[in-house]
């Protein structure tokens, strides 16, 4: 049987001789069996509890805003793949996400040389002009800072979990690593009449369809008090709702993890429904840890036989029943760097941005989804 539940993990028992090995214990099932987990008792690493309420506010702030505001830091405007995305303008599984959003990321300056194309993928924000939004932009990159030092230390516990030395994925990444961070904002469906089906499927709008992560780790702030949005597949094709608990923060196993431990940690099938009407307005915030673009290092070669048997065991369990989604390009560090599937992505989720800035590419990746 598959996971029916997602587990809690509390970093705090990290910290305690007492109960580390249980901790590891926890957070290796939960990254082979399940891929999704809350955390919690993360403050050590992480933003304080005012930090989310800041960006919380900004996030608020930035969505109310004139649309003609908006558009000024749209994503069309940037061949990074940053910036404002307006309602019905990402599409996943081949269907518009029904959500608004800005991407933004660590700031760095645009590539020196842009060959190859991946590399496009790192460059500097679009930000809100400061007179409409003054507290936006340095809001956001303290928090952006604040959680780069939790995931940053929190990819030790992932390596201790699985049987690795604590610091043995740091080659994957550089000093000036861009993570990136979404500002989402999910308005509530029209009731049009239309059922639930038993397992939990809509033919309503979707908030963001079924997808796994590219990146390495996610780190998602459910911003408002909605319950069961965020839903993810169990093995068994079953969806389950992760509640929005004061205090945590969800976290996801991205494509490239599983690609770098061979598979181990599991990159799990998720998605967002839209808030039923009269639910008001979804706000949610996910951080992504990603890795060095340019890096095509293989899989780690020092796994146990142990945690390599679980992971057999548990894809009897998918191999069983079939489970999957729509196409995603999936990393494969040892023909490409990992930024070339990223890339990729990118283009398939944002084919507008695409249209202006890579159409070659992106024609060539329609002919292969």
């Amino acid at each position: 049987m598959s996971f029916n539940h997602i587990p809690v993990i509390d970093l705090e028992d990290a910290l305690k001789p007492e109960k580390k090995q249980e901790f590891l214990r926890k957070l290796q099932d939960a990254l082979v069996n399940v891929g999704f987990f809350l955390l919690v008792n993360f403050e050590k690493f992480g933003p304080p509890a005012h930090q989310f309420e800041d960006i919380k506010s900004e996030a608020l702030n930035f969505f109310a805003l004139p649309d003609e505001i908006k558009k000024e830091c749209e994503m069309l405007n940037s061949p990074h793949f940053l910036g404002y995305t307006k309602l019905g303008n990402e599409i996943t599984g081949g269907k518009a996400d029904w959500r608004e959003q800005i991407d933004l990321g660590t700031e760095l300056a645009a590539p020196k040389d842009p060959e190859p194309l991946y590399k496009q993928l790192e460059g500097p924000n679009l930000w809100p002009q400061p007179e409409y939004a003054p507290k936006f932009r340095p809001v956001v990159t303290d928090y952006i800072k604040k959680m780069t030092q939790l995931s940053t230390a929190f990819r030790g516990f992932v390596c201790e979990a699985i049987g690795l030395p604590a610091g043995r994925l740091d080659s994957y990444f550089k000093p000036d690593q861009q993570c990136k961070i979404k500002l989402i904002s999910y308005p509530e469906k029209v009731n049009d009449g239309v059922q639930d089906s038993e397992n939990g499927d809509s033919e309503l709008p979707q908030g963001v369809g079924p997808h796994r992560d590219s990146d390495f780790i996610t780190f998602i702030f459910q911003a408002s008090e909605h319950r069961g949005s965020l839903q993810v597949q169990n093995f068994q094709g079953k969806w389950i709702p992760i509640d929005n608990v004061p205090g945590s923060l969800v976290v996801a196993v991205g494509q490239t993890l599983e690609a770098i431990t061979d598979g181990v940690c599991k990159a799990t099938i998720h998605r967002v429904t839209s808030p039923q009407e009269g639910a008001g307005v979804r706000l949610s915030i996910p951080f992504f840890q990603t890795i060095d673009i340019d890096s095509r290092k293989s899989a780690v070669s020092d796994l146990s036989s142990d945690i390599l048997r679980l992971r057999d065991e548990r894809d009897k369990l998918i191999n069983n029943w079939g489970v999957d989604v729509g196409f995603q390009f999936k990393p494969d560090l040892v023909t490409h760097p990992v930024g070339y599937a990223v890339f990729r992505n990118r283009i398939k989720s944002h084919q507008d941005v695409a249209a202006k800035w890579y159409p070659k590419e992106l024609k060539q990746v329609l002919t292969e989804v």
